[in-house]
């Protein structure tokens, strides 16, 4: 394999897995896009490296956000269970699809990831006062109950200098989003990030650095299932894996120990800005268009 091309892709996957680690999407979401936009990997070959990178990522990842408590492992385990079996179908419906349809499907979830996190509200808190007791947490939000008291959790955010209490909100409608979720992520190689960080940040009124966190968590077990689907329909090239995971490996620590010191508002102006540029791109592609510098 050339050289340079190796160093190319290790160095796009880290980029990725910074952004990805940043922002709990398992950096999937940048580097499929990107090897098929700009490097010309056949895009089944790159979504199959990149599931297998966003396992790297989220085992990198996770273990910084669960030391830093961002990680609510109650919620992540019990949204898993709908995230994996939707997965696995998404997985055995992209292996066989045409190219054009993945492109559209992609650009779309791409645009819309970018559009809700620019009209995001972030998920209202209460500084103070014990977790399970705290009148904030244990009413109504919108007239819709809030989940049970034992998924509550908080974590200290460095960039605010105060700790973060929250109650997730409406449990069966993030368990339904959360399958949606693993679809994509199976058909699209993502982890599943892109749609669950905004679902809990907007839809379960979670803190963004806790759905980043509680999301990081997720999308390594969610696309263990997608890489065994296109593994087995031998979709995956250790030529492009393997600097792929090298450079997961290096960015993933890196980006998710920038996320500490970052507040929310930054990472949702990055989130939004790459997302939408990607994201009209493969919709470009998907009509036949190709921006400049593509191919």
């Amino acid at each position: 394999m050339d050289a340079e091309l190796f160093l190319g892709y290790g160095l796009v996957a880290a980029v990725a897995a910074v952004l990805g680690s940043m922002l709990g999407l398992g950096g999937g979401v940048f580097l499929v896009p990107i090897l098929t936009l700009f490097f010309g990997v056949d895009q089944k070959v790159a979504i199959g490296a990149s599931a297998v990178a966003v396992v790297t990522n989220s085992i990198v990842g996770s273990s910084v956000h669960l030391r830093s408590r961002f990680t609510n492992l109650r919620l992540a385990m019990l949204l898993q269970v709908t995230t994996a079996a939707g997965a696995t179908a998404g997985a055995l419906f992209g292996v066989g699809a045409d190219p054009r349809i993945v492109s559209a499907v992609f650009g779309g979830v791409l645009l819309y990831a970018a559009i809700s996190m620019l009209i995001r509200r972030e998920a209202k808190s209460a500084p103070s006062a014990p977790v399970a007791g705290s009148a904030a947490l244990a009413g109504e939000l919108d007239g819709e109950s809030a989940a049970p008291s034992t998924l509550a959790a908080a974590f200290h955010d460095p960039a605010i200098g105060r700790d973060v209490r929250y109650r997730p909100r409406r449990l069966p409608l993030g368990l339904g989003i959360s399958a949606g979720a693993g679809v994509i992520s199976g058909m699209l190689g993502v982890g599943g990030g892109v749609v669950m960080v905004p679902a809990m940040n907007l839809v379960m009124a979670v803190p963004l650095k806790a759905a980043v966190g509680t999301s990081a968590f997720m999308v390594g077990i969610t696309s263990v299932a997608t890489a065994f689907v296109f593994y087995s329909q031998g979709e995956i090239n250790p030529t492009v894996v393997v600097p792929a995971i090298i450079g997961v490996f290096v960015g993933g620590q890196f980006g998710s120990r920038l996320t500490r010191r970052l507040r929310v508002q930054r990472l949702a102006a990055v989130f939004s800005v790459l997302l939408f540029y990607l994201g009209l791109s493969l919709l470009l592609q998907a009509f036949g268009v190709t921006l400049p510098g593509q191919r």
